[in-house]
């Protein structure tokens, strides 16, 4: 597939490509999405899309960028104002979902929260389709699991229906739980005007054992950086090896 990049501002390069992604077409001109945006027809796209337009816009918006962090586990400082948190559920459980009721049943003694960049994000897609699949892990170790949309419930809801979770998929359309939550930003007001090209992904584990209590946060720092499903577990085993 023969598709012309353009890096505004600094010209156009001719690529010949098979099964890339727009990721791909970032590195093939040096750069990487923490530092730039691939546009397609004035809007951006994500990058680990595969390639469907024969003519891109590369926007760059800042240099450099940190690489993937590992959970932070200071019990102090980690940014969250608030932890309760209740909003309209479109996936299992009930509607709307209060955080604190979750977390009181007995049933419950961790809570792992995924908060999503966006309904067009496809590694949040492939994330919660991860979760469900080893949902059965969480609930052997009595942990429950909420995906925190930054849309409005209808879009959650379509979500629903394609994905069948089993788990609790609520829509912060004000995105007032991801900023008492610290979930992370980027490109200033740019990022701003798209949560596609702005939003962050974070996962946060609570002890549900005595109330709701802060564990442990991971904030991702680019698209992809993520924990595994293995990593969340294994951190989950962590925190129920505490006393609490």
């Amino acid at each position: 597939m023969h598709v012309t990049v353009e890096v505004v501002g600094e010209g156009s390069r001719d690529l010949e490509v098979e099964d890339a992604t727009y990721a791909d077409l970032l590195a093939a001109v040096g750069l990487s999405p923490h530092e730039a945006s691939v546009m397609v027809d004035g809007r951006p796209v994500p990058e680990d899309e595969p390639v469907e337009a024969d003519h891109v816009k590369i926007l760059r918006l800042i240099k450099g960028g940190s690489g993937a962090s590992d959970f932070e586990r200071e019990r102090e400082g980690l940014g969250v104002s608030r932890l309760d948190f209740e909003l309209p559920n479109a996936g299992t459980g009930p509607d709307p979902l209060a955080l604190s009721e979750l977390a009181a049943d007995p049933d419950t003694d961790a809570v792992v929260v995924f908060f999503q960049r966006d309904d067009r994000c496809r590694n949040c897609r492939r994330q919660v389709q991860d979760v469900a699949d080893r949902y059965s892990e969480f609930r052997e170790r009595d942990a429950a699991v909420v995906s925190i949309l930054p849309e409005s419930k209808a879009t959650a809801e379509e979500w629903q229906e394609r994905y069948h979770l089993p788990f609790a998929l609520v829509a912060d359309e004000g995105k007032d739980v991801a900023a008492a939550y610290g979930q992370p930003t980027r490109f200033g007001k740019l990022g701003e005007l798209s949560d596609l090209l702005g939003r962050m992904p974070q996962t946060a584990i609570l002890d549900a054992r005595d109330g709701l209590e802060l564990h442990a946060v991971h904030r991702g720092d680019s698209p992809g950086d993520r924990p595994s499903v293995d990593d969340v577990l294994a951190m989950v085993d962590r925190l129920l090896a505490d006393e609490g």
